[in-house]
C-alpha cells in the first residue's frame, strides 16, 4: 500500500497542484487522510476512483448546443 502527497497526485494527474486543491473542494477526487500537515491519498483508491466510469447503452438525451441561438424571423 502507497501513500501519495499533493505533489504526487498532481504529477499524476498531469495537473497543478492548485488544481488537486480545486478538485477536492468540488469533490472530485477521494478525501486523504491527514497526517500531521501533510495530506495523504491512498494510490490503489486514487486510481479507481479516477477510471472511467461505464456509460449505458441507452443514452437518449442530445448533446448541448452550443454558440449563439439562431435569430427568429417572424413571417
Amino acid at each position: 500500500m502507497k501513500y501519495l502527497t499533493k505533489d504526487e497526485v498532481a504529477s499524476l494527474l498531469r495537473v497543478s497542484v492548485r488544481t488537486v486543491t480545486t478538485y477536492m473542494g468540488q469533490g472530485l477526487l477521494p478525501q486523504p487522510f491527514q497526517l500531521g500537515r501533510k495530506l495523504l491519498w491512498d494510490e490503489g483508491a486514487l486510481i479507481q476512483f479516477i477510471q472511467p466510469k461505464p456509460v449505458l447503452a441507452n443514452h437518449t438525451s442530445e448533446p448541448a448546443k452550443r454558440g449563439r441561438p439562431r435569430k427568429v424571423v417572424a413571417l
